[in-house]
C-alpha cells in the first residue's frame, strides 16, 4: 500500500466534501464538529539522578474537525502542536488521525490514519496489536498524543457479528520506529451469552503471525470483567475487572503477564529477565461530590506494581473544571524499587509533579 496515497487521499476527499456541502446548501447536508484545546502544563522532577534540567514546560494547541455528508461520507482530522521546554525549546506537530470513510449499508470503509483499539485492557494489552502502546501510569493518555498508524480498513456488521480487516503500513517514509513493520489484521467479534468476545490474527511482514482472543462481561450496574490472550512466539494474559460502587466511585484492577520475548519486552529491559508480573489498581471518582464546589472535582489514584523485582509507581491525579472552558489539574508520580536492577526503580526521579491548564472551545 502507498502511504503517502493514505494521507493525501483523505485531505482531498475532506476538502472535495466540504465543497460539495457548499455548492448546495438545500440538499440534505452534511454535520460538521470542530473543537480546539490550549494547555499549558509545567513540570518538576525532584530528586532527579541524571544530568539535566528538573523543571519542565510543556505547550500544547490541538484542533480537529470532522465533518459527515448524508450518512454515507465522513472525514476526521485530529492534529496536536507540541512546544516542549527542558533547557532547549523542541516543536512539532503530530497528526493524531486524518481519514475519510464511507459507509454502505452493513460495509464501512476507511482509509487513513487512525486509532484502533482492539484490546480490552485498561492499562495493558495482549491482544491490541494495532493498538497505540499502552503506558500504565498514563492509560487514559491524559494529553491526547497518541497517534494511529495509516492504514486501510474494512467493517462488515451482520446481527451481533462483525467482521474487520485491516492492512497497516509502519509508518510514512522517513518517521518509522525502528522495527516497525506492515500488519496485516483480522477481527471476529460477537456476543455470546452476554459476553462480547473477539478473535484476531495479524502478520507482521517479514516478521511473525500473531493470534488472539479477549472478551468482556458486564454483570448489572456495578461489575465488569476483562480478560486476553495472545500468542507470539509464546502467551501474553490478561485478567481485569472494574467495579463501581453507588456512590460513583470505581475501582479497577488488572493482573498481566507477558513473554521474554523481543515483541512483549520493553525496550530498555535487559534480554536476560525471564516472563514479567504486573500488578494494576486504580480507584477514582468524577463529581467528587454532588455539592456545588464540589462536583466540578475529578481524583484518581493508581498503583502498577512489577512482582518480578518488587518494584513500583504510584500515579495521582486531580482536575476541577472551572465553567465551561476551563479545567486545571495536577498530576503526580512517585516510583520507588532498587535503583540499578528494578523497572520502576530506574526511573530517574524520586518524584514527577506536573501542573497545567486546558482552555477548550
Amino acid at each position: 500500500m502507498n502511504t503517502r496515497m493514505l494521507i493525501l487521499v483523505p485531505l482531498l476527499c475532506g476538502v472535495s466534501l466540504a465543497d460539495d456541502a457548499n455548492l448546495a446548501p438545500d440538499k440534505a447536508a452534511g454535520e460538521t464538529r470542530y473543537s480546539l484545546s490550549l494547555t499549558e502544563e509545567g513540570s518538576y522532577a525532584a530528586g532527579l539522578r541524571v544530568p539535566g534540567a528538573a523543571a519542565s514546560n510543556l505547550l500544547l494547541l490541538e484542533p480537529s474537525f470532522s465533518y459527515r455528508y448524508e450518512e454515507r461520507w465522513r472525514f476526521s482530522t485530529s492534529l496536536v502542536g507540541v512546544a516542549d521546554t527542558q533547557g532547549d525549546t523542541h516543536e512539532q506537530v503530530r497528526v493524531r488521525e486524518t481519514y475519510v470513510g464511507f459507509t454502505a449499508g452493513d460495509v464501512e470503509l476507511t482509509v487513513g490514519k487512525r486509532i484502533l483499539r482492539w484490546g480490552v485492557g485498561y492499562a495493558f494489552t495482549a491482544t491490541g496489536v494495532l493498538d497505540p502502546p499502552r503506558v500504565a501510569t498514563d492509560p487514559t493518555d491524559r494529553l491526547s498524543l497518541n497517534e494511529g498508524r495509516e492504514m486501510g480498513e474494512a467493517d462488515w456488521v451482520i446481527g451481533k457479528q462483525e467482521f474487520t480487516a485491516v492492512r497497516a503500513s509502519a509508518g510514512l517514509v522517513g518517521t518509522r520506529q525502528p522495527g516497525a513493520r506492515d500488519t496485516a489484521a483480522f477481527r471476529y467479534g460477537v456476543m455470546v451469552g452476554g459476553f462480547d468476545v473477539a478473535a484476531i490474527v495479524a502478520h507482521d511482514g517479514g516478521g511473525t503471525t500473531f493470534g488472539g482472543a479477549n472478551f468482556t462481561r458486564v454483570f448489572g450496574d456495578a461489575l465488569e470483567i476483562h480478560g486476553e490472550l495472545g500468542w507470539r512466539e509464546q502467551a501474553a494474559v490478561l485478567l481485569g475487572s472494574k467495579y463501581t460502587l453507588r456512590c460513583g466511585l470505581s475501582a479497577i484492577a488488572e493482573f498481566y503477564t507477558p513473554p521474554n520475548t523481543a515483541y512483549y519486552r520493553p525496550a530498555a529491559m535487559p534480554a536476560s529477565v525471564g516472563r514479567q508480573h504486573y500488578g494494576f489498581l486504580r480507584a477514582g471518582k468524577q463529581r467528587l461530590r454532588e455539592l456545588p464546589g464540589w462536583k466540578e472535582w475529578d481524583v484518581t489514584a493508581s498503583l502498577v506494581v512489577s512482582f518480578d523485582d518488587g518494584s513500583r509507581i504510584g500515579v495521582f491525579d486531580a482536575g476541577r473544571r472551572i465553567r465551561n472552558r476551563f479545567r486545571a489539574y495536577l498530576h503526580a508520580e512517585t516510583p520507588a524499587g532498587k535503583r540499578s536492577r528494578s523497572e520502576f526503580g530506574a526511573i530517574p526521579y524520586s518524584a514527577l509533579v506536573s501542573i497545567g491548564a486546558t482552555f477548550q472551545m
